[in-house]
């Protein structure tokens, strides 16, 4: 408590010079040394909690990870003979330099994310001593985006051009990675068929969603929040047409596979519209209420929010969240 506490102002002092600052508690995972001591303190800086987990949160980075990380050394390598707080402490004051010297944003887990294809060009052996060549094949220009990272990234303007990229990039490319968006713009919304190319990576790629995410600083128009507003599906005769040309291109691809190939289809996540036009209503509806409008104004103005609509959104969440995946291995 002595170190903790700050100094006592000279009560003879007569200049009216500022007191003593606070001392800062340094430490990692600080609750529990806190609780332990049954004491609290008002200015304390938890490196568990400035730092993030690569997973995110709420996850928490262990120290001896975030020290090898950043800090470049071992700590905590005593085994079972536990680890030295001193040696704790000095990797907690490190970590806070380095935060300090590169700024905020250092060690936040979506910079310390690795690109699959980043991961893939470091790898060595049976694919050479260049690591695993990589191709991004998409729609507009993927060599901004996610593409990168990628040995070659190809941009197209239609799926005959991501089909014909494809076939080109795989005989030169260990991994290729391309995107189909003829049924996502017919369905008219931002329903992802992508498929994966691989000789031998056995990695698992994400898909890469567009869906417009509702926000509380740029409030969606009343006239969007209802689910009416969901334009209706295309009809039956044009979405057969769709996807039996998705179908032909499927079957050219896998047609012109080398044998012993990885072919990995899959969609991304399904019909977000009505989970996203929900969740909006729900936004506007609490921002509402924060603004100090009441519950029956803000019904005149179209943005009452019910339980049955957030058991709706429960389900809705639950349904954008299906998709289908096709694994297989051409013979």
């Amino acid at each position: 408590m002595r170190l903790l506490s700050p100094p006592a102002p000279n009560p003879f002092s007569t200049t009216g010079a500022v007191p003593p600052p606070t001392p800062i508690l340094l430490g990692h995972s600080l609750e529990s040394d806190l609780k332990a001591l049954k004491i609290c303190h008002p200015l304390c800086i938890d490196t568990a909690l400035i730092y993030h987990h690569p997973r995110g949160r709420p996850l928490k980075p262990g120290l001896a990870w975030l020290t090898k990380k950043w800090c470049g050394r071992e700590i905590q390598t005593r085994g079972e003979g536990g680890h030295d707080p001193e040696e704790d402490a000095r990797a907690c004051l490190d970590l806070l330099k380095k935060k300090m010297e590169n700024g905020p944003g250092f060690g936040e887990f979506k910079i310390d994310h690795e690109s699959i294809f980043e991961r893939m060009a470091r790898s060595k052996g049976k694919m050479g001593s260049n690591g695993v060549k990589s191709a991004v094949v998409d729609h507009g220009n993927p060599s901004v985006m996610h593409g990168a990272k990628a040995t070659t990234a190809i941009g197209c303007k239609s799926d005959e051009e991501v089909v014909d990229g494809v076939l080109n990039a795989v005989p030169s490319h260990h991994f290729t990675f391309g995107r189909l968006m003829a049924l996502a713009n017919t369905l008219g919304c931002e329903w992802i068929m992508v498929f994966l190319l691989s000789f031998s990576i056995t990695e698992y790629l994400p898909a890469i969603g567009v869906t417009p995410k509702a926000s509380a600083d740029q409030p969606l128009p009343v006239s969007t929040l209802s689910v009416d507003s969901i334009p209706p599906p295309p009809s039956a005769e044009h979405l057969v047409s769709v996807t039996t040309e998705l179908n032909a291109h499927l079957k050219r691809i896998h047609a012109s596979l080398p044998p012993r190939t990885a072919l990995i289809i899959f969609t991304g996540h399904s019909d977000p519209r009505r989970m996203s036009i929900l969740n909006a209503r729900k936004i506007a509806f609490e921002n509402g209420l924060k603004s100090g409008k009441t519950p029956e104004l803000l019904r005149e103005m179209g943005l009452a929010w019910s339980s049955a609509e957030g058991r709706a959104l429960e389900e809705s969440v639950e349904l954008a969240r299906r998709g289908l995946m096709f694994i297989g291995i051409k013979q």
